[in-house]
């Protein structure tokens, strides 16, 4: 089981720990971007192509949330995209948005493929052995650079777990529970 290709991974730990967030984090606007009042978006997983696949976002700026159309964007490198949003004209309206919050609604999410899942999905969930003991709940959700991890709490034990076929075994979103084989050292 991997993520999908862009899952929004970093950030979206910061939502409600159940299915129903309003909205996913996907990075934060780091300044305007030419005379046209486009704005800089750093999103939080650099292989991100959600900004490609919606046609609106929310931005926060403190206790504000304003909803815009996406006009364009265009990929800067790696980390950066170039986002021209519906109503925004003025590079001082542009830079003043420096430092927001960008944000998607769940349901604007490209799909997942089969095995695959967005990681603020996953938080929440309870997490049981194929023996049928509890292991905790999902906290967190992070990729070590091979596979995902979910961390996992009860009672102030936090065990990590590794999304990976030998140990994940099944992944239920719906009824929220992951099951996993307490292989040699997972549980000690």
């Amino acid at each position: 089981m991997a993520p999908a290709g862009s899952a929004e991974k970093r950030a979206c730990r910061q939502n409600k720990p159940d299915a129903t967030v309003a909205h996913v984090e996907i990075g934060r606007i780091t300044g305007a971007h030419g005379l046209a009042g486009a704005v800089r978006v750093r999103t939080s997983d650099p292989d991100s192509q959600t900004l490609n696949a919606v046609a609106r976002v929310f931005i926060r700026d403190g206790a504000t949330e304003r909803e815009y159309k996406l006009r364009d964007t265009t990929r800067l490198n790696r980390t950066t995209t170039r986002v021209t949003l519906d109503g925004v004209d003025d590079p001082d309206v542009a830079q003043a948005m420096r430092g927001a919050i960008v944000l998607v609604a769940p349901s604007d999410l490209p799909a997942v493929n089969p095995g695959e899942f967005y990681y603020f999905q996953a938080v929440g969930c309870e997490v049981i052995t194929t023996a049928g003991h509890r292991v905790g709940l999902v906290e967190d959700v992070f990729s070590n650079g091979a596979n995902d991890i979910l961390v996992v709490r009860d009672e102030g034990a936090e065990v990590l777990v590794p999304v990976i076929e030998d140990v994940v075994k099944a992944m239920d979103l719906d009824r929220r529970v992951v099951i996993v084989v307490a292989v040699p050292g997972l549980l000690d």
